[in-house]
């Protein structure tokens, strides 16, 4: 019978060591946690960063580990390392039950995608992405407090590849391929009309017609789309390129060709 006692106050001493060892590990975790949230409102975000990543590698699985991971993706971003900082917000959102968060970190994604796309003159993959991201996002969260700010990156990432199709449809013009050039011309038409640049494509339009000598069909055209012209100054220039037209083929063409350089 006294073996047994002593058999039981060593369990209870030893569950209450282990009780203590634990609180004391959750403490200085607290702590920590605290010091690199700290470090993050103050805006050291590099050393902030380095406190999160400590966290998640110490308490993987933990909610504090996902806590941190959240934070962690943001010291990325500020830090613009946007690559990674996608990649943690995606990872926050998969293991994460904050719906709050949830929602703000699948919106970082999206700035993150934003802020890794090309200058227009490159390739626009990447872009093509980003305006997707930004789409799916508005629908899965309509009216959230993103929503502006969506609309306006969606705006931005529209005018970028409305310019991709100028750029490479002026290029042809320089070349005197019309054909090629029409096609790209049409598609900014078609699915960027609402863009400034909608404009230049209708006096490119205009332009390409009067370079192959058909002053009467260009002429047509502007009074067509008149409507469409979303610049009165853009559509005064059609009339004024339309009027200026009957001079020399030689000339005619450098002077259209200064145009199309003018408009970028």
């Amino acid at each position: 019978m006294k073996n047994n006692n002593i058999i039981l106050y060593a369990i209870i001493a030893f569950l209450i060591i282990c009780c203590s060892t634990q609180t004391e590990k959750i403490k200085k975790s607290d702590i920590y946690f605290s010091k690199a949230l700290e470090l993050f409102e103050d805006e050291k975000y590099s050393k902030a960063k380095s406190y999160f990543q400590n966290i998640i590698d110490e308490y993987a699985g933990t909610e504090m580990a996902i806590d941190a991971l959240y934070y962690l993706a943001f010291c990325e971003y500020e830090l613009k390392d946007f690559s990674n900082a996608k990649q943690s917000f995606k990872i926050y959102n998969r293991y994460s039950q904050d719906i709050l968060k949830i929602q703000s970190a699948r919106f970082m994604i999206c700035r993150c995608m934003f802020d890794l796309t090309l200058d227009y003159s490159k390739d626009q993959s990447d872009t093509y992405s980003a305006l997707e991201e930004f789409q799916l996002f508005i629908e899965e969260y309509p009216s959230s407090k993103y929503e502006d700010e969506a609309s306006e990156k969606i705006e931005l990432l529209r005018n970028k590849l409305a310019l991709k199709k100028y750029d490479v449809a002026k290029l042809y013009i320089k070349s005197d391929k019309f054909d090629s050039a029409r096609l790209y011309i049409n598609q900014l038409l078609k699915e960027y009309y609402d863009t400034p640049y909608s404009d230049d494509a209708h006096i490119a339009n205009i332009i390409m017609l009067l370079m192959e000598n058909k002053s009467s069909q260009a002429e047509g055209y502007l009074n067509k789309n008149k409507d469409k012209f979303h610049s009165d100054q853009k559509y005064d220039e059609a009339q004024n390129i339309i009027s200026n037209s009957n001079k020399r083929l030689k000339i005619k063409k450098i002077y259209f060709l200064d145009y199309i350089n003018k408009i970028l």
